[in-house]
């Protein structure tokens, strides 16, 4: 059983700041652990016996240094580590990063990659590489579940995870060893990817389930149905995801009032945005917020 675990704690739905950085999820299981957390302290050069996928979601960028070489992690760029490379963090600038990171247990990856159990550890040639759509699709499927606490009560989440590692594995690791990958089982609608592009363009309106099926053309329950066929969880809950992106960008890049936030983001009152926030995040947005500028005072 895979459930989303807060560090020192075995609660399914809350979330806890960790070494003054912001609230964190884990999903631990057999195949290792994802997390998606804010972090703008640097990390001390480390390695470990486990693969390692890093994902900005949202935030500064991220500056890495990989064995000799310096790497970005933006929204357009992602870092795939091999076991036993040692790699460390630099402090962002200005907001944290809102990261995704898998640590992916070896076994499991190669299992699930259908290598060979003694072949090489150093699957992925290149540290940083390009995010490709269909990766970039699945880690916004995982971070979406992970957010919204799926994973303390839902099983639906170990696909969505495999998916994303056999898109890894067949985007950017050494088409010598991975040639005989294909893509994931789950079905690919282009009504299903209109849909996601009209709730991410018109998150600020707070569209109904409904109304994003009335823009791709099905019905109510035939949408409901295959958006979750599509992408693993259910409409409301990724409308609710990319929501959640829009507000902490909105929160770290301005000093809007929350009253102005919340009407920017469609709420139609303050409290409405309070409560949503922090049935999110684990913290309220003016907690939020204020963590946020101690955070940057402290680099300075």
């Amino acid at each position: 059983m895979h459930r989303l675990v807060p560090r020192g704690e075995m609660l399914g739905m809350t979330t806890v700041p960790i070494d003054g950085d912001k609230p964190v999820w884990i999903l631990q299981g057999s195949f290792g652990r994802a997390t998606v957390n804010f972090i703008s302290r640097p990390l001390v050069a480390h390695a470990h016996s486990q693969y390692q996928f890093l994902f900005k979601l949202g935030g500064s960028n991220g500056k890495f240094r990989v064995g000799a070489d310096d790497c970005a992690l933006t929204a357009e760029r992602a870092i795939c580590l091999n076991p036993w490379v040692e790699h460390s963090k630099s402090s962002s600038d200005g907001e944290p990063s809102l990261i995704l990171s898998l640590v992916i247990e070896a076994p499991w990856l190669r299992q699930q990659l259908k290598l060979a159990e003694n072949g090489t550890a150093s699957i992925f040639p290149k540290a940083e590489v390009v995010v490709t759509p269909d990766v970039r699709h699945h880690v916004d499927r995982i971070a979406a579940a992970i957010t919204n606490h799926l994973v303390a009560q839902d099983d639906d989440c170990m696909p969505i995870l495999a998916d994303l590692v056999t898109a890894l594995g067949r985007d950017f690791a050494d088409p010598a060893l991975t040639a005989g990958i294909i893509p994931s089982g789950r079905p690919i609608d282009f009504r299903i990817r209109k849909a996601v592009d009209f709730i991410k363009h018109a998150s600020v309106t707070n569209p109904t389930v409904a109304q994003v099926a009335a823009q791709v053309g099905l019905s109510r329950s035939r949408f409901f149905q295959q958006f979750r066929l599509c992408m693993g969880i259910s409409p409301q809950h990724y409308i609710d995801w990319v929501r959640m992106s829009h507000a902490i960008q909105l929160l770290g890049a301005s000093d809007k009032p929350l009253s102005d936030v919340a009407e920017e983001l469609g709420f139609e009152e303050h409290s409405h945005f309070t409560r949503f926030f922090a049935q999110h995040m684990g913290v309220p947005p003016s907690e939020f917020r204020r963590h946020s500028v101690t955070l940057d005072n402290q680099r300075g």
